[in-house]
């Protein structure tokens, strides 16, 4: 069958009300107002049936499992029948994690939702941001930034939606409202219109170039990033959430906490751009790890909301700048055609930090204390930020000019 000219299939998405840039940021605020709900519930529902700190930062980092492998299988997927699709299936394995949470206590069903969870985010965020990414070519940066800003908008409302759902109509209910939102997201994602490709790998050209992206230096730097990115992230999720309670915090203030983080994430998501373009790469690694190793110390050791609050958002501000920033970096460093699996080797790395980070930290935390294992947990980036030079000596890509996709 004759396919239609590039120009012109662009032309009617661009006629549409389809269009991607008008269906793309709800899509992406929805998941992360589901991903939001579970960061806090999976936490406290677990706390409030007697599990202690490493088993809870065990069922956490399930979700990283099926990171390592499904998000090399999405972006091929992607590449080759579009990101659309991707998408689509990711909304479908958070409405099963949701369910299994709705009916279970049981450890190793929560074990099974949260692979279901790890499933939706290796699918959904490699696909939304080669996405993104191909909307216009050549600005990744502004259309990346403003994918994850909607993301973590819903990463806002959904840890203190969840914190007052858990405590208004208990953790069923919270598990119920999560596995509806998971529905609405599914139902947009039908809507999302596919972007046209100049050229789209088969599945086994696709795979073949994964081993030489992850050996890649180009790999290297995003990876980095990723990798020590989500595992302060999920130190935030776990471990944090623990010294929360310990505290004596409840549940809605643990989720507003967690809010704050996913504010700060927002807001310098959305205004990406500007600082990169004020400051450069390099900049803005030494800004965000500073920011994030800053933080975590100084909320281990804080008794007082307000602080909790303030810097909780400084946190999610490095966390933000770093989501953005080794996506761009996978993105300018591949072709539009191949852009899938460049994402999804970098988020290897991701699900790597996701992976790590709970597991490692957990164990400290149950070794030498809560507070000390998130101190510890803080002391890496900043160690990054002294190494800064070294790294981007070491490890800085080429990066491969973008072709117009018009």
């Amino acid at each position: 069958m004759t396919q239609p000219p590039l120009g012109t299939t662009t032309r009617k998405i661009q006629g549409s009300w389809r269009r991607p840039e008008i269906l793309l940021p709800p899509n992406t605020f929805v998941f992360g107002f589901f991903v939001g709900m579970m960061l806090a519930l999976v936490p406290l529902y677990m706390y409030a049936n007697g599990y202690d700190v490493s088993a809870i930062g065990v069922v956490v980092a399930a979700q990283a499992v099926f990171q390592m492998g499904l998000r090399l299988v999405a972006g091929v997927v992607a590449d080759r029948y579009g990101e659309q699709r991707v998408i689509t299936a990711g909304f479908v394995a958070m409405l099963i994690s949701a369910l299994l949470f709705m009916v279970s206590s049981d450890l190793w069903l929560m074990f099974l939702a949260q692979l279901f969870t790890g499933a939706s985010r290796a699918a959904h965020m490699p696909a939304s941001k080669s996405y993104a990414s191909r909307i216009h070519e050549g600005n990744a940066a502004g259309n990346i930034g403003r994918t994850l800003g909607a993301t973590t908008m819903g990463n806002i409302a959904g840890p203190v939606v969840a914190g007052l759902l858990s405590v208004a109509i208990g953790f069923s209910g919270a598990f119920a409202v999560a596995a509806a939102v998971a529905a609405v997201g599914l139902t947009i994602s039908f809507l999302l219109p596919a972007l046209p490709r100049k050229q789209a790998q088969t599945m086994v050209e696709a795979f073949a170039r994964i081993p030489g992206m992850v050996r890649a230096r180009a790999s290297a730097l995003p990876g980095l990033i990723a990798f020590f990115v989500a595992s302060s992230m999920s130190v935030m999720t776990s471990v944090f959430v623990v010294l929360l309670r310990e505290s004596d915090s409840g549940e809605a203030t643990v989720g507003l906490i967690l809010g704050a983080v996913a504010v700060g994430a927002s807001a310098a998501s959305f205004g990406f751009a500007t600082v990169h373009e004020k400051i450069g790469t390099r900049g803005v690694f030494a800004l965000l790890f500073g920011a994030v190793g800053t933080g975590m110390v100084v909320i281990a050791l804080a008794d007082n909301v307000i602080l909790l609050l303030i810097f909780g958002g400084m946190v999610g501000a490095g966390v933000g700048l770093g989501a953005v920033l080794y996506g761009l970096l996978a993105a300018i460093n591949s072709k539009p055609q191949e852009r899938g699996v460049a994402m999804s080797v970098a988020g290897l790395y991701w699900a790597g930090g996701m992976l790590v980070g709970p597991l490692t930290y957990g164990a400290l935390a149950e070794a030498i204390g809560t507070a000390y294992a998130v101190i510890t947990a803080g002391v890496f980036p900043i160690a990054l930020v002294l190494l800064t030079p070294v790294v981007f000596a070491t490890l800085s890509p080429k990066p491969v000019p973008e072709t117009s996709a018009a």
